[in-house]
């Protein structure tokens, strides 16, 4: 994907007419005077080092240029620091800087040097290389000439002297390719390179300081490294340069001569460096976990063509190629070891409590199999019976009243996945059968064991207890979770809600608390009757089985129930700051800081505003989660990385431009995202995280089939809503809509324990689905701003709307369909949950003693509509600013002072900003820091924010007649891929989508809104200030605001491919 050039942020213009002459016959544009840095890397080779900087001093001189010579030292031990200490003492030549760099490899040394660059262009020259007597000259020629290109390549040429052996220059279908001495040639004639070309190393690059700023660091994954001859950082940048909009031209005249060493001859030399060489290129790319079938076919034809080959040129040649086949295939291996690597995290030592609970488990259950033989098949075969009956019938029960969770798709793409419908079925009743067999077993043990002379109705009796503890299990867990999570059976109860009112009344906290009380000391009575029991009649062994069967159901249960935190054993002093994000999905940004009854709404969250920078007038560029956490993170718009809305084919996922846990990463951090139902797209695309605690993508067809009807899944997600339900049963754990913000939070702390005992600084972003639709929350917050004396459908959650394809087909209802003053009670207790982990996690970060180091961002990806406009939902509506506007709070505790920024700033800001605190180098984006502003609220950042809508599933309330429509979701979606099941847009419907949105531009007080129609399009212009709620157009009083902003949000629309592709048809 090319990148459109972006406002005040690009790499380059377009190439104006001079720039696309020939350079040979034309005259060079006059600019003034020229910066010049030729920057050397060297390593251990100071004889070469010697070399190449007498050829720079041997070149003719550019006029109106000033250039000067920067050398980084890298891991050096000869005697390269004297020579250069001698060098900075002689006159009459170029002046020079040096710098040592410790650490090994190129890359280290090369992001050394990038903050030390000032002027221009930097010129890249290899210690190995010597130039031109005409380079200096061609360089400043080249740059003056293209003023518009952000990259300038030469010719790299090898120095021949006759001595090397013919075979290197063969031309022939066996030649060595590449040859083991770097040559670049495209001929005589000066070109533009894409990134589809040839794209050259950086042994003979220039490139603007503005370019390399917007680039970012080279990777220190790659790159050569003492012995080892990968390479590929240089490839890297440059590829990374060009997707990022930068221009390259190719400059004949630019010239470069590189060193050829006999020993790069030899044939160990040759196999060598085809192995590293295509190593390090495959440990870059994103490859499957194993090594492809195709690899081994070509590892094949290569050893036959070893095998077969009479003479040595075409031996010479398949060796080559099988070593970089080998090559490949260590890199492929390495990548995926890499990534593995990356993910693991230090153990915290409460968790060996986990693994010793898992232990005894096991151990328990396997050990009273093995005492307990001799009566095993009496307990075991009438508990099979029960939980298979069980399965059963709930199978039947949910095939019967069939229930599903997504969309309603057309009948081609379901017959598609007939197959996949009793797969899904049998694995859910699979799991039923193992929920029943465990809670079974206890009351036929029990049984059996009393019932010391087995007669006929010894089966019977064990099957009845058998029921008895399942039927005892089954109603205390619905219970409990009717009083602290009714939200996740709402999401798979498919009857009316009111049903469960009347046995709500019933129950409470206090009698919960009561009956775990009871019901644990009836436990204990009952076992050790049991076991005393059975060992005063003798039957010791039973005894000990019975005993081991209680210690492996106690291991069970701290295994499943058990969520550990732990805390920081040892933390870094100094160095980069630690960065923190916290999000909620769907949190409006006038909930922070709001009062209920005399009290805020937000306490933790005004807290940590105290500490911070708090960003009124935040703006994301569409209210839909996909694209806007992926603005969100590359600092760029939607038309800029691509990803439109929620529906996004695999093909689509990759991303091709950087983002910030990327960059991150290659500055030495740890990465990682952790979430719940919501958060599934942090791991969908590739934005570069090493640790994902996520689920699978949401909007994936075979993943909403496993999740199956919601009788069975209302069962399974009563008893599974635990460690072992989300280890072994996502998709039903992950259900969306289900609550899950206290076991989120467990596991965020868990994870910020386990980052911060890393030693190396850490990246986390934890996102919560707390304030998303159905609003269903967890006790207290559920009851605490609603009506008690309400009895509506909505009692617990948003009625009717109980996962995200509901959620999205209701929003094309109206207003009477709704309890509109219950929801939004809902809505606040879901704020005030939300606010309270943002509390604990603040306060683990403390107990860790990471607080003072660590960065802590709060956003949201969009916010809500409650019927402002006439619909109720997310990125629906342009009109007003409820869904648009986001909460954004920026705390950094090394300038922890309250302030308050009242000007428009985006969600695309975050990501440069955050680069900027942490002292990292810049990279191309759409955004702009505001640190400036975080400093000095009255400085004026001039910004303004742009929005588009997302998909209308159906017609929208609200919108004007003949707006510009499209078919509603069952005409939409596809699935173009069988085998990963991913949902998306058809293409041919992909234009009309985009073309359709709704679009807005907000400057200061001034918000104009654009609405397509069918011909032509109406303009809306708001005062935002005067009229938060944007109820009163205004473009008939001001004519002269509506053209100016017109302008502006037409120049930013233009921006779109598909809009520009339009208007050229047009």
């Amino acid at each position: 994907m090319h990148w459109p050039f972006c406002e005040g942020n690009g790499y380059d213009e377009e190439p104006d007419e001079a720039g696309a002459r020939d350079m040979t016959n034309s005259d060079e544009t006059t600019l003034p005077r020229l910066s010049l840095t030729v920057l050397i890397c060297t390593h251990n080779r100071v004889d070469l080092l010697e070399r190449v900087i007498a050829s720079l001093n041997a070149t003719r001189r550019p006029p109106d240029t000033d250039v000067r010579i920067l050398v980084v030292a890298n891991a050096c031990t000869d005697g390269t620091p004297d020579f250069l200490h001698a060098y900075q003492k002689k006159d009459d030549v170029l002046p020079l800087d040096w710098i040592a760099e410790p650490t090994p490899g190129k890359s280290h040394a090369l992001n050394r040097a990038l903050p030390q660059i000032a002027g221009d262009v930097v010129a890249f020259v290899d210690d190995d290389h010597r130039v031109d007597e005409a380079y200096l000259v061609a360089v400043a020629r080249a740059v003056r000439q293209w003023p518009g290109a952000g990259l300038i390549c030469g010719r790299i040429l090898p120095d021949w002297d006759g001595s090397e052996p013919e075979w290197v220059h063969d031309d022939g279908p066996y030649r060595i390719y590449p040859l083991p001495v770097p040559r670049y040639d495209q001929g005589g004639k000066p070109m533009q390179v894409d990134i589809d070309g040839a794209i050259p190393g950086g042994g003979n690059l220039v490139a603007h300081t503005r370019v390399i700023r917007a680039t970012g660091p080279f990777l220190t994954e790659l790159g050569p490294t003492g012995h080892n001859l990968g390479g590929g950082e240089d490839l890297e940048w440059v590829r990374r340069a060009l997707r990022g909009g930068a221009i390259l031209r190719y400059a004949p005249d630019m010239v470069q001569y590189h060193y050829v060493d006999g020993e790069r001859l030899t044939l160990s030399y040759l196999l060598r460096k085809g192995f590293q060489r295509s190593k390090s290129v495959m440990r870059f790319r994103r490859t499957e976990s194993g090594v492809p079938l195709y690899m081994w076919r070509k590892v094949a034809g290569y050893a036959r063509g070893c095998v077969l080959s009479l003479r040595a040129q075409p031996r010479r040649f398949y060796l080559v190629r099988l070593a970089s086949a080998f090559g490949e295939m260590s890199g492929m291996r390495e990548a995926a070891r890499h990534r593995r690597r990356r993910a693991r995290l230090p153990w915290l030592p409460m968790q060996t409590g986990l693994v010793l609970s898992a232990v005894i488990a096991i151990t328990g259950f396997a050990l009273a199999a093995r005492l307990g033989q001799s009566r095993l098949t009496d307990a075991l075969i009438p508990a099979v019976v029960v939980a298979a009956l069980l399965a059963l019938s709930l199978i039947v029960k949910s095939v019967v009243d069939f229930s599903q969770t997504g969309p309603q798709l057309r009948a081609e793409i379901v017959d598609r996945y007939r197959a996949y419908f009793p797969f899904a079925m049998a694995r859910l009743g699979l799991w039923t059968f193992g929920v029943g067999l465990f809670c079974a077993l206890p009351g036929a043990v029990i049984a059996t064991v009393l019932d010391d002379a087995p007669n006929i109705t010894s089966p019977f009796l064990a099957g009845i207890g058998g029921f008895l503890t399942l039927a005892l299990a089954s109603a205390y867990l619905t219970c409990r979770t009717l009083v602290v999570n009714p939200g996740l059976i709402v999401a798979s109860w498919q009857y009316r809600t009111d049903r469960l009112h009347r046995l709500w009344r019933l129950l409470s906290t206090y009698k919960l608390a009561q009956t775990d009380t009871v019901a644990v000391a009836c436990v204990a009575v009952v076992v050790g009757a049991l076991i005393g029991l059975l060992a005063t009649q003798g039957h010791r062994t039973l005894a000990a089985a019975v005993a081991s069967l209680t210690a492996g159901y106690w291991g069970a249960f701290v295994f499943a129930l058990w969520e550990p935190e732990g805390t920081v054993s040892r933390h870094r002093s100094g160095g980069r700051p630690n960065l923190l994000l916290i999000g909620s999905d769907t949190l409006r940004a006038d909930r922070v800081g709001a009062m209920r009854n005399g009290q805020s709404l937000t306490p933790n969250m005004d807290a940590l505003a105290k500490r911070g920078t708090r960003f009124d007038a935040c703006y994301v560029p569409c209210a839909r989660t996909a694209p806007s956490l992926i603005s969100l993170f590359t600092g760029t718009w939607p038309h800029t990385h691509g990803i439109r809305d929620n529906f996004v084919p695999d093909h689509d996922t990759q991303l091709e431009i950087p983002a910030l846990p990327t960059i991150l990463r290659a500055l030495g951090y740890r990465t990682a995202a952790v979430s719940d139902w919501c958060g599934s797209d942090l791991g969908k695309f590739s934005l570069g995280f090493d640790v994902l605690d996520l689920p699978e993508d949401q909007w994936n067809l075979k993943y909403l089939i496993r999740q199956g009807p919601k009788d069975i899944r209302l069962f399974l997600s009563v008893f599974l809503h635990n460690r072992v339900g989300r280890l072994l049963v996502p998709e039903v754990h992950f259900l969306g809509g289900a609550p899950q913000t206290t076991q989120l939070g467990q596991r965020t702390r868990r994870l910020i324990s386990r980052l911060g005992s890393t030693g190396e600084p850490f990246m986390l972003n934890t996102f919560y689905s707390t304030t998303h639709p159905p609003f269903a929350s967890e006790y207290p917050y559920y009851l605490r701003h609603s009506d008690s004396s309400y009895e509506g459908a909505s009692k617990f959650a948003m009625a009717r709307v109980t996962d995200p394809f509901e959620i999205i087909r209701r929003q094309g209802e109206p207003r009477e369909e709704f309890d509109l003053d219950q929801i939004l009670a809902l809505y606040d207790g879901c704020v005030s949950q939300f606010d309270d982990e943002v509390g604990r996690v603040m306060r683990h970060l403390e107990d860790c003693g990471l607080a003072e180091n660590t960065i802590v961002v709060l956003y949201s990806d969009h916010g809500m509509e409650f019927f402002e406009h006439g619909t109720w939902g997310q990125g629906n509506s342009a009109l007003g600013d409820f869904s648009a506007r986001v909460p954004l709070i920026i705390s950094d505790p090394r300038n922890a002072r309250a302030r308050q920024v009242d000007q428009v700033v985006r969600t695309i800001d975050i990501m440069p900003t955050l680069l900027e605190l942490l002292e990292a180098p810049s990279v191309k984006c759409d955004g702009h820091s505001v640190l400036a502003a975080m400093q000095d609220p009255a400085v004026d950042l001039k910004l303004k924010a742009f929005n588009e809508t997302g998909i209308w599933i159906a017609p929208m309330p609200g919108l004007p007649s003949r707006h510009l429509s499209y078919p509603d979701l069952l005409q939409l979606l596809d699935v173009p891929d069988d085998a990963s099941g991913a949902l998306a847009i058809k293409a041919e419907y992909h234009d009309i989508v985009l073309l359709a949105k709704d679009r807005m531009v907000r400057d200061g007080r001034w918000k104009l809104v654009y609405q397509p129609l069918e011909s032509g399009e109406r303009l809306a212009l708001y005062d935002v200030i005067a009229d938060p709620g944007c109820t009163r157009d205004l473009a008939e009083d001001h004519p002269i605001e509506v053209s100016r902003l017109w302008a502006e949000l037409r120049e930013w629309m233009e921006r779109d491919p598909v809009l520009r592709r339009r208007r050229v048809a047009a």
